[in-house]
């Protein structure tokens, strides 16, 4: 069984890469799906006020809110996964993550909600795609009448 990563942000985008890890599933690939989602740690001037806990608890609640939909996908589907919740550099941290537990493969959106424009392709996809040592598939949004 291959364990696929899906890099999720609660972007529209994100959701399709979920989509698209739930159809390959559904089509007969034998893939654990691991949903990963990563935070960006608060800036240290703010930090410096706020104790560890109640740092650790804001970014469990937004991570969890962030995987909610993408959760409810794949619990739909009948599939089994795992979640994660990561603070850090998002391609760093998606990277590591891979390292980690060993997936084969990384599936994400190609722009999510980070406000830093380009061209073609999100910042993190761009850096995902330099770092990673695993296929990395990146999935359009889809445009839905």
């Amino acid at each position: 069984m291959r364990k696929l990563l899906v890099a999720v942000d609660g972007s529209k985008t994100s959701l399709e890469a979920v989509r698209y890890a739930v159809g390959l599933a559904q089509a007969g690939a034998e893939i654990e799906i691991h949903l990963l989602n990563v935070q960006p740690p608060l800036p240290s001037a703010a930090a410096t006020f706020l104790s560890r806990d109640v740092i650790r608890s804001f970014h469990h609640e937004e991570g969890e809110k962030a995987l909610a939909a993408a959760r409810e996908l794949v619990d739909k589907a009948g599939l089994r996964h795992q979640s994660h919740i990561a603070v850090g550099a998002a391609a760093e941290a998606i990277v590591e993550y891979v390292k980690e537990r060993a997936c084969e493969q990384i599936v994400m959106g190609t722009r999510g909600l980070s406000p830093v424009p380009s061209l073609l392709l999100g910042s993190t996809a761009i850096k995902v795609l330099h770092l990673a040592e695993v296929p990395v598939t990146l999935v359009p949004r889809r445009r839905r009448s």
